[in-house]
């Protein structure tokens, strides 16, 4: 705690007082870090893309834009994951978080559905909750444990089929 202390220019009291641990520590940086998060997502959320001619050029970019950022500034969240099989607090905590994305998937759904673009038999929450599921455990596999083979750029290729054909109408 003095070199969290020292690092953040407060004194270990201050920190202390606060947080009487690192675990109370970690748990609020898990929840500061998923509200941001999540008014990330929220910025970025332009449902419009998929109602284009290229829906699935649509996907395949927002699968790669996140892959990068997971890639290159997804350490906490990757090391989140990590913690997640094991500590069942960060699990709670980032399953409010996933489930904030899959409610905006949902919506996403939905309306692609209300636009003809998606498929009407597809349950919009029973499939925002297996793509978000898809979408993480890849990104475990090949970010956290380092798979190689498949090779990544294969994986999110196949990935964005799978969705794809899932859920568009035309998947094409």
């Amino acid at each position: 705690m003095a070199e969290i202390a020292s690092a953040g220019s407060v004194s270990v009291g201050t920190l202390y007082h606060h947080f009487p641990d690192k675990r109370a520590l970690l748990l609020a940086l898990i929840d500061d870090w998923g509200d941001r998060e999540l008014a990330d997502q929220r910025r970025e959320a332009r449902f419009e893309r998929y109602l284009g001619d290229d829906a699935r050029g649509a996907l395949l970019d927002d699968l790669k834009r996140r892959y990068e950022h997971l890639k290159h500034e997804g350490g906490f969240y990757l090391v989140l994951l990590e913690l997640a099989d094991r500590d069942s607090d960060v699990r709670q905590r980032l399953h409010r978080i996933r489930q904030v994305g899959v409610e905006r998937l949902r919506g996403l759904i939905e309306y692609g559905q209300e636009r003809g673009r998606m498929r009407k038999d597809v349950d919009p929450l029973a499939a925002a909750f297996l793509i978000t599921q898809s979408i993480d455990m890849a990104a475990n596999e090949v970010l956290v444990h380092r798979m190689t083979d498949p090779a990544p750029s294969a994986v999110l290729e196949e990935l964005c089929d799978m969705i794809a054909r899932y859920i568009l109408e035309d998947p094409e």
